[in-house]
């Protein structure tokens, strides 16, 4: 048997042409084509991102204007609470100083919020 002595040179065309023949079958398009479509694809990326963003904001907007609500109203029921609070107090404080007078010189009972000391 004989052997014929083949060079990496030969497969290395071979290989070349096939994958050229198979480059223009498979082609998709050609560039002006290629081109226009990756412009394409770039606006309409564009456009969804502005879209998107559009979205986000009026959600983000809308979270943020519930969240002010909620808020004044979380701070009324406070002040609601502290007048209340106020109140009560006053209330006992009033009924505690008219029954005993105590720790008081001149006969006046302890008043709410009153810093003055007599000594």
């Amino acid at each position: 048997m004989e052997q014929h002595d083949t060079t990496g040179i030969g497969w290395f065309v071979a290989g070349l042409g096939l994958g050229a023949l198979l480059g223009v079958l498979f082609a998709p398009k050609a560039g002006r084509e290629t081109r226009e479509g990756l412009i394409s694809g770039a606006k309409d990326s564009k456009e969804f991102v502005t879209t998107r963003s559009k979205q986000a904001r009026d959600q983000i907007n809308s979270m943020v204007d519930r969240s002010r609500d909620q808020i004044n109203l979380y701070a009324e029921r406070g002040k609601e609470v502290v007048d209340k609070g106020r109140e009560r107090w006053g209330g006992i404080v009033d009924r505690v100083s008219g029954q005993s007078g105590v720790g008081d010189d001149e006969g006046e009972g302890y008043r709410a919020g009153s810093a003055e000391t007599h000594f």
